[in-house]
């Protein structure tokens, strides 16, 4: 079993969205052995990303937790029963279509797509090989940018030292607020969440010149 990752490559010509509806939840002529299923759910049920394992016609063979919660967030205002999200589906089509023409290079297609709130969250989509000559299946990651952007805004408060108003106004604007959205957020004025966000870009120059 193997799998491996390449830098971004973009693909064109979008097919239309009646042509790209992946299947639902059904049987595959041929689908893993359910040894290695098992394994694989043992490997990524622990991952902190999102994992879903698809067949080429948009079946869902295995999908963690944080893979269903965030298939969730990409189809909220979907009116669609399947499983997979449109946009997701979207990128494994292009791989399926240009797999012969880049048979030789290991493509992972990258994007970001907007869920619900605003939630961002990044997508891989890469094949998965079983064995030579059986059926290539598509591995998708799942990134709750959110959170990571959440995490990172968390230690960068602790490096530049900012104050526990200033922290807040960084974690919202990580989280992709606008000024209006934070000041509603933390009953501020616009001007004094402009304020505080110049005082942390000040902090961060201090410390870039350190």
């Amino acid at each position: 079993m193997s799998y491996a990752g390449a830098p971004m490559v973009t693909l064109s010509l979008l097919p239309t969205v009646a042509d790209v509806r992946p299947a639902k939840f059904s049987e595959s002529q041929e689908q893993p052995k359910r040894a290695e299923l098992a394994m694989l759910s043992r490997l990524f049920e622990e991952f902190a990303d999102g994992v879903l394992l698809l067949t080429q016609d948009g079946s869902c063979l295995y999908s963690n937790q944080e893979g269903r919660r965030l298939c969730q967030v990409l189809k909220e205002g979907q009116h669609s029963t399947d499983a997979v999200p449109l946009g997701v589906w979207l990128m494994c089509r292009h791989m399926i279509e240009s797999r012969s023409l880049f048979a030789d290079e290991a493509l992972v297609p990258t994007q970001t797509l907007t869920g619900a709130k605003n939630q961002l969250v990044r997508v891989k989509v890469q094949w998965l090989d079983f064995s030579p000559g059986s059926e290539a299946y598509l591995l998708v990651l799942l990134e709750d940018q959110s959170r990571s952007a959440q995490a990172t805004a968390l230690l960068e408060a602790v490096r530049y030292k900012l104050t526990p108003r200033e922290k807040d106004v960084w974690l919202l604007r990580h989280a992709n607020c606008s000024y209006k959205e934070i000041a509603a957020k933390l009953f501020i004025s616009v001007n004094t969440v402009k304020r505080h966000l110049r005082s942390i870009s000040a902090k961060r120059m201090l410390m870039a010149e350190d």
